[in-house]
């Protein structure tokens, strides 16, 4: 199976030579040694026993990790994402873009949070521009202060209306505040002075995009992210990075002409560089910019309005691998190192940028690790920097060790030649994810983007004034991008130095690297398994499913029956496999929407593009879907460029392919093209430029009617759906490794194809696997994922499947999997691994991320009572992705699985569970045949959404149009404001 090459830190003979050479503690960081390691049946997991500090409270995190409450400098809670930190001129003031979805508190809009730092006071300042679920436009990372401290500059990104044109329709633009610097206070300009409108780019010649009105184009979509003030020739102008159209434009902020273009595009694909970040040096005659997919920063020549040099910064050879992510920049007090954070890469760089007698000098002086003691895995994630005024210390924001990396510079002494990195001194504790930080004052100041997390959302949405009318807004339950609050906290530099060893210490139990080692102890202490079966479902949260399971009439779980919209009579198989094999009922998705949820759900972590792109694309669209490889509409793969939402520890197959096992991919990471999609390609379309959301090609059978023939490969029979089955026209595999182990007839997402197919489209292949082994020869794939989706539902679209017949449907295709296999010569050493990519489309009682996860083999465990196996240990998406690669004998892709808690418990059973029949009542009562009429509740609604695509329906619309679908006038669960003690405890105002 063919491989891709990957970043420097590789898993080679090479690499870990490389590495023995950084640090003996990380010398088995990817070497052959630890898969000696996995195959004693060991893993690097965590018993879910750390201990918090004795002052605080520890809170389990969907990514595997803990928090320990309160976190260190006292964080007030924030408006959601807070992507960006600007300080006032005066230095008085620190001033945040929460950039998300927006919580209750800030009216469901976006803001800008501005924090005094003499009193302390936070006060927020929403935009009625950024509606969620009404606005066309977003706030994003730009955000700069005026030299007289007067007005504050934030950029605007719009892809749904990107020209605006009429009142509240911004389109892309920079914004204008007024500043009160003797306040604190924001306001809007009037007319044209607030806005700095940002028209659409021309692109040099060849270069074309996707990305305006859905076709390839030569006109690019600014999206601006990066701002920065520059003094030019005498007075102010405006940089602006314009992440989706792959320049930087110089713009006269008093007249808003742009005084000239940088064209940064690099390939005839655009974007494909994303400008992300923004510098200038000390006399602003040179400007930085981060490319975050090029594995490079850029020098502008700001006199001669040139682009200068280009720098790379462990760059991968190979165009497709995952890039390193120059993302943020921090300039030293002298002016003479530029510290670049590479997300992707766990590295901070230093580049030389003194000026010298022919200039300046453009080099890299070394690099940092910023992973903790002991971490051989990739997942720091550095996405921010700060320095003190002295320069003593660099402060690196670790989103995915939620820690502040503590550099010392002068540690720097190595040379590059000597391939070496400084480390850090120590690790201060955060809340979930820090973003930004700021150092003013004396003080620095770290903005997380997810605070304390989320917690249950079994009630509705509060109403303000602003939102009262919105539609979306009245759902039974809250949604969950809803209850995602950043935060801000104020720490002591000199608190910092005197606790540090404490801090650090703290850092590596809130991130389980001082866990105990856990493993798999089969019954006969042999591992059987030589197959694992990863299937993949939609959006359903535990309390949706299983929240009414019973045995014998007695309760199973911690599950609330009044919030179980597809209960045991809709769900019948999924309900029997968790009484038999095993009910986890403390699981939790790791991805809060699909977006994030698939790349969670075969990464074990996230990127730092996913977490500053989701929320802007899942709010109201106004960024686009940039998942599952597919990216501004075209294929990274097809492109030959990085995919910037890819981490650089890869996926699932990207390790399975690593290490000598073999795979099968039934829809997932696929993009399908169908027959029946409107009118075909353009001819003249470049195959590097291709994207998923062209129209379709012609079939000679575009669909299948009702009662027309299914073909074999589709499990053969009549179509008996009263509604036309889609046909494939192609299907294009996103990932480089997924090529030839696929199935060309598997669909990706669209939900007109039933899951029934789904799985006879498996069945196909398995009786070849069974044909095979039953000869002596094993060919099934160590690793088989089915996508099986169709539990996420078509809502009440007329003449589309009803809600109940989507989950029922999807529901008689998992039992029908596991039947298949339970009867087959392979029971014996084949575990499945079913799950929700996510639990947005619901409400829990527990928490809004808590969904349904079932282990399945013949090695589940009995009771000595009889009674169902109930395990209420946390586990997460992560626990399941290092319990596959445990049975597998792989070893951990990322510092997330390495350290997650392995489901041990469900293997240790004598292995003798009998085979499993599915239960297909509600194929014989012909529910999952059943359609919606054209005055179902929320028909209308329904009609107007995409579920062709994933999640390109608003899932909060949706979720009421279930609810009231599946409940009927039955109430809603109980308000918010009904659990007063709930809300002062969430309160850290």
């Amino acid at each position: 199976m063919a491989s891709r090459d990957t970043h420097p830190l590789a898993s080679s003979e090479a690499s870990c030579r490389v590495r023995f050479s950084l640090r003996d503690l990380r010398a088995s960081a990817a070497c052959p040694l630890l898969a000696a390691f996995v195959l004693t049946g060991l893993a690097l997991t965590a018993h879910s026993s750390a201990q918090a500090p004795a002052d605080r409270k520890a809170i389990d995190l969907p990514t595997s990790k803990l928090l320990f409450d309160p976190a260190p400098g006292h964080p007030q809670r924030l408006n959601s994402l807070p992507m960006s930190i600007a300080v006032s001129p005066d230095a008085r003031f620190v001033v945040t873009v929460n950039a998300g979805y927006g919580t209750f508190e800030s009216g469901y809009m976006q803001s800008l949070a501005v924090l005094d730092t003499r009193t302390g006071t936070l006060s927020d300042f929403p935009d009625d521009r950024t509606l969620s679920g009404v606005a066309k436009q977003t706030l994003y990372s730009g955000l700069a202060f005026s030299h007289d401290g007067k007005h504050l500059y934030a950029s605007m990104g719009s892809s749904s209306n990107p020209t605006g044109g009429a009142l509240n329709l911004t389109g892309n633009a920079v914004i204008v505040y007024g500043f009160d610097s003797e306040t604190g206070k924001l306001s809007r300009q009037p007319g044209s002075a607030g806005l700095i409108p940002l028209p659409l780019q021309q692109l040099a010649a060849g270069r074309r995009t996707h990305l305006v009105g859905n076709h390839e184009g030569d006109k690019g979509l600014p999206f601006p992210a990066a701002l920065a003030t520059v003094d030019f020739n005498g007075s102010e102008k405006l940089l602006v990075a314009d992440n989706l159209s792959d320049d930087v434009l110089l713009i006269d902020p008093a007249t808003g002409s742009i005084l000239h273009r940088f064209d940064l595009s690099e390939t005839d694909a655009v974007p494909s560089t994303y400008p992300i970040a923004l510098a200038l040096s000390k006399d602003h005659t040179r400007a930085f910019v981060a490319l975050w997919n090029a594995s490079e920063i850029v020098e502008l020549d700001l006199k001669a309005q040139t682009v200068a040099r280009k720098l790379p910064l462990l760059k991968p050879a190979n165009p497709v691998a995952p890039g390193t992510h120059p993302c943020a920049f921090e300039l030293s007090p002298d002016g003479r190192t530029l510290y670049v954070a590479l997300a992707n890469r766990d590295a901070v760089a230093a580049v030389d940028v003194a000026p010298n007698a022919k200039g300046a000098h453009f080099s890299v002086k070394g690099y940092f690790d910023t992973r903790l003691p002991g971490q051989s895995y990739f997942g720091a994630e550095p996405e921010a920097l700060a320095m003190s005024p002295d320069g003593r210390r660099l402060y690196v924001a670790d989103s995915a060790t939620d820690a502040v990396a503590v550099l010392d510079p002068a540690k720097l002494t190595h040379s590059l030649a000597s391939k070496t990195m400084a480390e850090p001194i120590g690790f201060v504790p955060t809340e979930w994810m820090p973003m930004d930080l700021a150092f003013t004052g004396g003080k620095l100041y770290v903005a997380t983007a997810k605070g304390k997390g989320t917690g249950p959302n079994n009630f509705p949405p509060r109403l303000t004034d602003l939102t009262k009318n919105s539609r979306r807004m009245k759902s039974p339950t809250t949604y969950i991008g809803n209850l995602l609050y950043g935060s801000l906290a104020t720490l002591d530099p000199a608190q910092i130095d005197h606790d540090l060893p404490q801090f650090t210490a703290e850092v590596l139990e809130s991130n389980r690297m001082k866990a105990a080692q856990e493993k798999i102890q089969f019954a006969n202490g042999a591992n059987p398994i030589k197959h694992v079966i990863y299937i993949i479902k939609e959006n359903r949260t535990y309390d949706q499913v299983l929240g009414d399971l019973t045995k014998d009439g007695k309760r199973v779980g911690n599950g609330d029956p009044s919030l179980a919209m597809y209960g045991e009579q809709i769900t019948p198989n999924q309900h029997q496999l968790a009484l038999q094999f095993g009910v986890l009922d403390n699981f939790y998705d790791s991805g809060e929407v699909s977006g994030d949820g698939h790349v969670w759900s075969n990464a074990a972590i996230g990127t730092d593009y996913l977490e500053k792109t989701w929320e802007q694309n899942y709010r109201g669209g106004e960024r686009g879907y940039d998942f599952e490889g597919v990216v501004s509409q075209g294929y990274p793969l097809l492109q030959h460029i990085p995919d910037v939402n890819e981490p650089a520890s890869g996926y699932l197959w990207t390790n399975l392919a690593a290490h000598g096992k073999t795979l099968y991919h039934f829809g997932e990471f696929i993009s399908s093209t169908f027959c029946n999609e409107i009118g075909a390609a353009p001819k003249a379309l470049p195959r590097s430029q291709e994207g998923p959301m062209l129209p379709g090609e012609t079939c000679a059978h575009p669909e299948i009617k009702p009662g027309e023939a299914i073909s074999a490969a589709w499990g053969g029979g009549t179509n008996q759906w009263p509604w036309a089955i889609p046909m494939i026209a192609k299907n294009i595999p996103t990932k480089p490794e997924l090529v030839g182990h696929f199935a060309p007839e598997a669909p990706d997402f669209n939900l007109r194809i039933p899951d029934q197919i789904r799985v006879s489209i498996f069945e196909q292949h398995l009786k070849q696997w069974i044909a095979d082994k039953q000869q002596g020869n094993d060919t099934m794939p160590n690793f088989v994922m089915l996508r099986l989706g169709n539990d996420h539902t078509a809502g009440t679209t007329p003449g589309g499947p009803t809600p109940k017949s989507s989950v029922a449907d999807n529901d008689l295709a998992v039992g029908r999997a596991v039947d298949d296999i339970s009867h087959s010569p392979f029971w014996n050493d084949t575990a499945f691994f079913i799950l929700e990519d996510d639990a947005q489309n619901g409400g829990d009682h527990v928490d809004a991320h808590r969904s349904t996860a079932l282990v399945i083999s013949k090695y589940a465990p009995h009771t000595a009572t009889g009674a169902p196996f109930v395990d209420s240990r946390f586990y997460s998406t992560v626990s399941v992705i290092r319990t596959m690669e445990t049975l597998l004998e792989l070893p951990p892709m990322n510092n997330n699985d390495a350290f997650s808690t392995l489901i041990n418990t469900l293997f240790s059973g004598p292995g003798d569970q009998p085979a499993f029949s599915a239960d297909y009542r509600n194929r014989d009562n012909r529910l999952i045949y059943a359609a919606n009429t054209k005055d179902a509740p929320g028909a209308a609604a329904s009609l107007k959404m995409d579920f062709r695509h994933a999640d390109r329906a608003d899932a909060r619309t949706l979720n009421v149009v279930l609810w009231k679908d599946a409940m009927g006038d039955q109430p809603v669960p109980p308000m918010l404001t009904q659990k007063p003690k709930k809300m002062k405890k969430d309160d850290d105002d």
